[in-house]
C-alpha cells in the first residue's frame, strides 16, 4: 500500500465495487458534487477504509487548515481527502466513496495513492462527478452530462456522450479519469450544470440531479427527501435577492425559455450556442452575493 495512505480499517477485496469520486476545486463548483458523496455516506451507512496524508500536497497557506473547539479543547482539521465504503440496501455490489479538496501539489504522487486503493479493494469501474457553472435557471431541475470510456454508461445512466472538443486547463479528476482509462478500467464522469449567477453553494438542486442519475444508473434508492429543507431555504433565499435587483427576474425569466427549448438529452447541445457571452453576477446580479450574505448574517463573508 502506498506510504500515504492511512487505513482506518482493513483494505482489501470489496464485493464488484464501484468508486463515485468527487473534490472541491477546479470541476466542482462550490462542492455540489462532493456533497454528494457525504450525502451518500450518510444515507448509505457507509464506514471509513482510509484517507490520505495530506502533508505533502497541499500548500496550507492557500488551503489552511482550520481550529476549533471539541469538549473544550482545541483541536486542528486538515485538508482531508477520505476512502469509506458503502453497501446500499437492495445492491449486490459495495461502493467505494472518495470525496475531499483538490490538492495543490504532487498529482502524479497523489494519484498513485488513489490507485493503490483501487487494486486493493479490486475496483475496476469508477464514476467521477463535477459541478459546473452554466446558462441554466435555478428554477428547472438541472441538467447532468455524460463522459464516458464505455458505450455501455450511455445505457446504464440514459444519457449520451457528447464528442469533447475542450482543451485547456483541467482537474485532477480528470487526470485520474485518463489514467484509469489508459489502464483499461471502465470510467465515467457525470457533469451537473448549476446556474452561473449564483455563487453560494453547494446548490442542493444539482445535489438531487446527480443523485436522482446515479439511482438510475445503478438502481439504487437513495431517499431525496432530507434534502427538502435545504431545498426550500435555498430557493427561497434566491427568491428574496431576486426581489431586490433591478432586471433579476426578467434574466431568469429568458433562461427559463432557453431552457425550455432545449433538448437537453442533445450530445451536440454544447456546439448550439448563440454567441451571446453570458452576464457576469456584477453585470446582472451583481448584489446576490451581498444579499445572502446579509441574509445569513456573515457581512464581507464568504457565501
Amino acid at each position: 500500500m502506498h506510504e500515504r495512505i492511512r487505513a482506518l480499517n482493513e483494505i482489501g477485496p470489496l464485493r464488484e465495487p464501484v468508486l463515485l469520486a468527487a473534490l472541491v476545486g477546479w470541476t466542482d463548483a462550490h462542492g455540489a458534487a462532493a456533497s454528494v458523496i457525504e450525502y451518500l455516506a450518510d444515507q448509505w451507512d457507509a464506514r471509513p477504509l482510509a484517507d490520505i496524508d495530506p502533508e505533502p500536497f497541499y500548500d496550507f497557506t492557500v488551503q489552511r487548515p482550520r481550529s476549533r473547539n471539541r469538549g473544550g479543547d482545541r483541536v486542528i482539521d486538515w485538508p482531508a481527502n477520505r476512502f469509506l465504503v458503502a453497501s446500499p440496501p437492495g445492491s449486490n455490489r459495495d461502493f467505494l466513496l472518495f470525496y475531499g479538496i483538490e490538492p495543490h501539489l504532487r498529482w502524479r504522487t497523489f494519484l498513485d495513492a488513489v490507485v493503490d486503493v483501487l487494486d486493493a479493494t479490486g475496483t475496476t469501474m469508477s464514476v467521477t462527478m463535477g459541478a459546473q457553472p452554466g446558462s441554466v435557471p435555478h428554477t428547472r431541475p438541472l441538467p447532468v452530462s455524460l463522459s464516458a470510456s464505455d458505450d455501455r454508461f450511455e445505457r446504464q445512466f440514459g444519457l449520451r456522450v457528447p464528442v469533447s472538443r475542450y482543451e485547456g486547463p483541467t482537474g485532477l479528476l480528470s487526470v485520474l479519469n485518463l489514467r484509469l482509462r489508459v489502464l483499461e478500467q471502465r470510467n465515467a464522469s457525470l457533469w451537473v450544470q448549476v446556474p452561473h449567477y449564483i455563487n453560494s453553494g453547494p446548490n442542493p438542486s444539482a445535489m438531487v440531479s446527480l443523485l436522482r442519475t446515479l439511482d438510475r444508473g445503478f438502481g439504487t434508492a437513495t431517499p431525496v427527501e432530507p434534502l427538502d429543507e435545504r431545498l426550500q431555504d435555498f430557493d427561497e433565499r434566491i427568491r428574496e435577492a431576486l426581489d431586490q435587483m433591478r432586471d433579476g427576474e426578467n434574466y431568469v425569466r429568458s433562461l427559463e425559455e432557453k431552457y425550455d427549448g432545449l433538448r437537453w438529452d442533445d450530445p451536440e447541445l454544447d456546439e448550439k450556442d448563440d454567441g451571446t457571452p453570458l452576464p457576469t453576477s456584477d453585470e446582472i446580479l451583481g448584489d446576490l452575493e451581498r444579499f445572502l450574505r446579509e441574509q445569513r448574517g456573515e457581512p464581507g463573508g464568504a457565501v
